[in-house]
């Protein structure tokens, strides 16, 4: 149960975390202004919003498992569809909808502990928390990884590109 709840939280981790990679990534790309930038992190915490909802219903009326599995759909199939989002808007809608499943955060969490022993929840709720700091790391370091690995491709190509320029590394 720690591994299946675990793995939840740390996609999440990674899902929440991607803000931080995303926007600036996109902002040249796209030519956004910082204000539709800041509109995808607004997009994802409408989602969260309305998904917390949304599954604490689900999660009650038809069980905790059937919550988790359809929030970890609808998370795992928006997540890649909004990797090969061809526009802005479609990208927004489709955070919006991984955030939607996102919010399904705190059944994680009940469904896990349900299955501890009620003296023992603090300290496993402890050990579960960690789970979220792994997919931050994991995630910071998958994007320093790509990051060098785009640098080291575009100086092969002599072909830096608008992004990696040295003039530009202090908005990473």
């Amino acid at each position: 149960m720690l591994a299946y709840a675990g793995l939840g939280w740390i996609a999440e981790a990674m899902e929440m975390m991607l803000l931080s990679f995303v926007g600036p990534a996109i902002q040249p790309e796209w030519g956004l202004s910082s204000g539709e930038e800041s509109f995808i992190s607004t997009a994802t915490f409408v989602g969260m919003l309305v998904g917390a909802y949304v599954w604490g219903v689900v999660s009650d009326s038809y069980g905790r498992k059937k919550g988790f599995l359809g929030a970890s759909i609808i998370t795992s199939v928006a997540g890649l569809l909004s990797a090969i989002a061809p526009n802005y808007t479609l990208l927004l809608i489709l955070r919006c909808f991984i955030s939607a499943g996102l919010g399904c955060g705190h059944v994680f969490s009940s469904w896990f502990l349900e299955f501890v022993p009620t003296p023992k929840r603090g300290t496993w709720m402890v050990v579960f928390a960690t789970f979220w700091t792994v997919g931050t790391i994991i995630e910071a370091s998958l994007a320093w990884v790509h990051y060098f690995i785009s640098f080291k491709h575009a100086v092969k190509n002599d072909n830096i590109n608008r992004n990696l320029r040295p003039d530009k590394w202090s908005q990473y």
